[in-house]
């Protein structure tokens, strides 16, 4: 019997040759039915015997079975973010086409300069495996910052040709919404889409995170006025609809004091005689308020307001103490496969926007794949002819891909080169997708907090003119000293500092050599070698209290045993299960690596690890009653420090 190299991802081709079949078709006005898909559509198979390919159908078997086949192309084509228009034809059959403006922006053309500080901003922040990084930069890309997702494409395409948009939502329940989209906001290192509820009218903000189905764009159009996109813009994320400014008073000590100064703008201290600070600080409701003080834990003692110590009793009083199934009992889905025909588009791109073509070497690279990966996926663009015995103009691909071999004798180890030839003039793909850009914005606009440099802010005029400035971009988050960390980075120094981890209450100097930043839910993070611990170290830039010297490096120090440094907390530690209350999860999504399941009362299972018993402490205490740890060993998780916080009430 013979085999053939095709089985490994005998579906991969398929899909690839379906997607810029339909949007050939789109080009050419000529919808494809799914008859003449079926019927004309053809693969390449590797025969076991032989090197050169040979032709067959693409879609074989029943006919039951081959529409089942094609209807989950389908779906994984929309999973990408493109959108597969139907459409009746002149001769009333139904047909499919792609528009490629449903996935690709128009091509934005950056200066050099212009490249040179997307490429990096990307590196300071962003998703680059999944999104724009590729393209700036010639080696892989490490973790990021930024909550990838593919939901943004279809948003950003229907914020801006002002259609509606339905999207399956976990909240409380999970179901279908319709909504009429305005903006997408940014702040605080999560992701909102701000938009109006179809036949309500409210105003409300989803989260990219809680999205469950990939958003289609629907045929409804809508209009908006001043005031509506007035709302949006002033639209924040709280957990109660009509705020209550609080005034709030804690006692600490001095070097905790500074740090909630440097934190919180408008904060006013005063010193008592024993030596004590007491801290005021005016929120926006007594949710955040009570958030602060949990968020402060045993390092802070609250004054007033006493209204405030009765809802901090009762809220530490149920810390981690619901009931729980057993965690060995909670089924979380198995991780999800590759997504090969991302992974294959992405490649096919770079090839696209390189002028002289890109080695399989340089492509295995960039994207962190295997050279024979490279060569498998490729090799399959290089012989794609989908539909051989068509004749009706919507056969030709924008590009033909063009393999170029220094040694044709030795093909499957040669480090060939991939390059394309376009059809005409016309046809200049675009490398990003509509998420790209939401990404590029925001990586942007955090190095713009870095250093200044008249390339970032017209590099971000281009995208916002494509994008019709629809996206808002906060930053909460106080980072006074984070430039002149980064500087040391550029210039090699040393710094002396005084740093308040995330558990302690006082600051202890340090020692530190910077050798990068990196932004990670809303907070810069700086990796360094710490002469005070004689190991590498990951330091949050706003815990920072002061630099008290530089100098310059004078020594190499031992390689950093982690490469992607930032979301090494999703890899380490124990394994952790929670149950929480749907209105808690924002405290778990932001976690790196976490994995969710819906249980049958309504409630959600996270899993995640933790290196760091007072990590877990501590996120128990702001979960409060909403949440309690299923995993056995760790089930009197932050009962200790609850208590110690009570005992100062």
């Amino acid at each position: 019997m013979s085999t053939s190299r095709a089985a490994a991802e005998p579906s991969r081709e398929r899909v690839v040759a379906l997607v810029l079949l339909l949007q050939r078709a789109w080009t050419d006005h000529h919808a494809l039915t799914q008859e003449e898909i079926v019927r004309d559509l053809r693969v390449d198979e590797y025969p076991a015997t032989s090197k050169s390919p040979r032709k067959v159908p693409a879609y074989v078997g029943h006919e039951a079975a081959v529409r089942q086949k094609f209807e989950r192309d389908k779906a994984r084509i929309r999973d990408l973010g493109f959108q597969i228009e139907t459409v009746i034809r002149s001769d009333d059959l139904t047909g499919y086409q792609i528009d490629p403006s449903s996935g690709y922006a128009p091509p934005l053309h950056f200066s050099r300069d212009e490249s040179r500080v997307v490429a990096t901003a990307l590196g300071f922040c962003g998703f680059g495996k999944s999104g724009a990084f590729s393209v700036f930069n010639e080696g892989p890309a490490g973790d990021g910052g930024l909550e990838f997702s593919a939901y943004l494409t279809p948003a950003i395409r229907a914020i801006k040709v002002r259609r509606a948009l339905r999207f399956e939502y976990q909240s409380s329940v999970r179901k279908d919404r319709v909504v009429e989209p305005l903006e997408i906001l940014h702040q605080g290192g999560t992701s909102y889409l701000v938009g109006r509820e179809v036949g309500g009218g409210i105003i409300k903000g989803y989260r990219f995170s809680r999205m469950t189905s990939m958003p289609v764009v629907l045929d409804e159009k809508f209009d908006v006025d001043d005031a509506t996109r007035a709302l949006a813009s002033s639209w924040r994320p709280q957990y109660q609809r009509r705020p209550t400014p609080i005034d709030v008073v804690v006692s600490t000590n001095r070097d905790y004091a500074e740090l909630l100064v440097r934190q919180y703008d408008g904060a006013v201290t005063a010193t008592k005689k024993d030596g004590r600070v007491e801290v005021g600080i005016t929120f926006d409701s007594p949710h955040g308020a009570l958030r602060f003080i949990l968020e402060g834990a045993d390092r802070v003692r609250l004054v007033s307001p006493k209204s405030l110590a009765k809802e901090l009793k009762q809220w530490l009083g149920r810390v981690n103490r619901g009931k729980s199934p057993r965690a060995e009992d909670i089924r979380f889905p198995s991780a999800a496969a590759g997504d090969v025909l991302g992974q294959t588009l992405q490649l096919l791109h770079a090839v696209y926007n390189s002028e002289d073509g890109l080695r399989v070497s340089e492509l295995a690279n960039r994207f962190d794949l295997a050279p024979d990966l490279v060569r498998s996926i490729m090799g399959r663009l290089v012989t794609m002819e989908p539909m051989v015995g068509a004749y009706d103009g919507a056969t030709t691909f924008t590009a033909r891909v063009i393999k170029d071999c220094d040694d044709w004798d030795h093909e499957d180890t040669d480090d060939s080169t991939y390059r394309a030839e376009f059809v005409s003039d016309a046809d200049e793909p675009s490398p990003f997708m509509w998420r790209d850009l939401f990404e590029l914005n925001v990586a942007l606009r955090e190095a713009s907090r870095l250093f200044e440099d008249p390339a970032i802010f017209s590099a971000i005029e281009k995208i916002e003119e494509v994008t019709s400035r629809f996206m808002r971009i906060e930053h909460p988050h106080n980072e006074q000293l984070l430039a002149t960390v980064y500087a040391a980075v550029t210039r090699a120094e040393q710094l002396k500092i005084t740093y308040v981890s995330g558990t302690s209450e006082t600051a202890e100097e340090r020692c530190v050599e910077p050798s990068e930043v990196k932004v990670l839910n809303g907070h810069s993070y700086v990796r360094a070698y710490c002469l005070t611990r004689d190991d590498w170290r990951t330091f949050r830039v706003d815990r920072i209290g002061a630099i008290l010297a530089k100098s310059p490096v004078t020594q190499e120090r031992p390689a950093d045993s982690l490469v992607n440094w930032l979301t090494a907390v999703g890899d380490e530690g124990d394994e952790v299960v929670v149950v929480t209350e749907s209105y808690a999860r924002y405290l778990f999504e932001p976690l790196p690596g976490a994995q969710w399941v819906s249980l049958a009362d309504g409630r959600h299972a996270v899993r995640f690890r933790s290196s760091d018993p007072a990590f877990l402490d501590h996120l128990m205490i702001l979960a409060g009653p909403a949440a309690v740890v299923a995993t056995e060993n760790h089930a009197s998780a932050g009962h200790a420090l609850a208590q110690r916080m009570l005992s100062q009430l």
